[in-house]
């Protein structure tokens, strides 16, 4: 069987609850390289007809794993399927007994996640059909895009406190095995390129004259970029949250009322394979020092507080007092401890952000994930050293 009649199946599979009475799949187009590193993206248009004779188009999108990547690292594909199947519906029911009104619901909707020996799939709802847009992901979010974003991961991080407090057997239920599948890919490849990629930012920030960056840099690199990557991810808080945990541009979609598409008023977060259990800082430090320049760094106060405004009310809102559960001052202790977390993320992977279209990486497996890294051009190298010297200079001064 070739590969779109394998899709059409997984579509076909997926829509079985529906109660069609006929249907007509029409595969439209896939995604690009950048869409998705270790998945295939495929979109179709369904044509379908109810037992009431009323006709329905759903726009779909089928995100499928490679299936030489899958067999070293089906943890990830498992991973986003149990989010989509058993967290995301423990959410929505956790949040309908609390009587919210404006849920977290900023995740597209899933027919059905698929799964064999070969392949793992899920489909969902094409929200770029709905009026949905990716942001540009060579360039920074301004300062409307990041309060969309934080909002949004405040809402979402909240769940996890408010259901760990008022429920703790349920929430231990949901990350019961819930061990980080990031862990998966310190391969030595990969070790390997993430500590070159920070021998660079030690080299660049020098030869700027940045001497106490370059110390900086150059003590974390002598223990090891994957030796304290790794203590950070086996560093389970109390205070901690399911967490989305691939937080790079790429991976949220936005909906605007204004036609030039200024101020988004909905976003929408892709891929979740590698959710994790763990402090919300990791999700906040990769996603600010990822998507942020200089000019959105200065206004880093007012985007923590528009996250922790946004989780607090949304904590009370289930019932929950923040002051007690994470307060404010729990939260900046949290970024001096793990946003290094972020940083090291930036300096491993902002060039593959920023690179060319061309350029994008592509990799079978686990292990070809270090040299696909370090193989990729840097196309604009004074944006590259504008953004990077940002994001250092901010953690060193923020932990100074």
């Amino acid at each position: 069987m070739d590969c779109n009649m394998d899709i059409k199946k997984y579509i076909k599979t997926a829509l079985e609850d529906q109660n069609f009475r006929t249907y007509k799949i029409t595969l439209v187009g896939s995604g690009e390289k950048s869409d998705g590193y270790a998945s295939d993206i495929t979109f179709a248009t369904v044509l379908a007809t109810t037992e009431e004779d009323v006709e329905k188009t759903i726009e779909v999108v089928v995100k499928s794993s490679r299936r030489d990547f899958l067999q070293t690292n089906r943890n990830a594909y498992e991973r986003e399927a149990y989010f989509y199947k058993i967290i995301l519906p423990a959410f929505a029911r956790f949040q309908k007994k609390n009587n919210i009104k404006h849920r977290f619901n900023s995740v597209p909707k899933c027919y059905k996640t698929v799964s064999d020996e070969s392949m793992e799939v899920i489909v969902m709802e094409n929200l770029r059909k709905n009026g949905y847009y990716l942001y540009n992901r060579k360039k920074p979010l301004d300062i409307h895009h990041l309060r969309c974003v934080l909002r949004e991961y405040g809402k979402f991080h909240a769940i996890s406190f408010a259901l760990k407090t008022k429920s703790k057997v349920d929430f231990e239920n949901l990350v019961n095995n819930f061990d980080d599948v990031t862990l998966d890919f310190f391969t030595e490849s990969f070790k390997n390129s993430i500590n070159r990629c920070l021998k660079r930012t030690c080299d660049i920030v020098k030869s700027m004259g940045y001497t106490k960056l370059y110390e900086m840099c150059n003590e974390i690199l002598q223990k090891g970029a994957d030796v304290t990557m790794i203590d950070i991810l086996k560093t389970v808080e109390p205070e901690s949250a399911i967490l989305h945990g691939d937080c790079w541009n790429n991976n949220f979609l936005y909906k605007y009322e204004d036609t030039d598409r200024k101020i988004p008023s909905k976003v929408a977060i892709l891929d979740w394979q590698i959710s994790k259990l763990h402090s919300p800082v990791l999700d906040l430090s990769y996603f600010i020092y990822s998507t942020c320049s200089e000019e959105q760094l200065r206004h880093f106060d007012e985007l923590l507080d528009t996250y922790y405004s946004s989780f607090s009310v949304f904590l009370k809102d289930l019932g929950c007092d923040p002051e007690k559960l994470f307060p404010f001052c729990t939260l900046r202790r949290h970024w001096k401890k793990y946003s290094l977390h972020g940083v090291l993320l930036t300096t491993s992977f902002l060039h593959v952000t920023i690179c060319d279209k061309e350029e994008v990486p592509e990799f079978n497996d686990v292990e070809d994930l270090g040299a696909a890294i370090m193989n990729v051009n840097i196309t604009d190298e004074a944006e590259y050293r504008r953004r990077l010297v940002a994001v250092i200079s901010h953690y060193y001064n923020y932990n100074k």
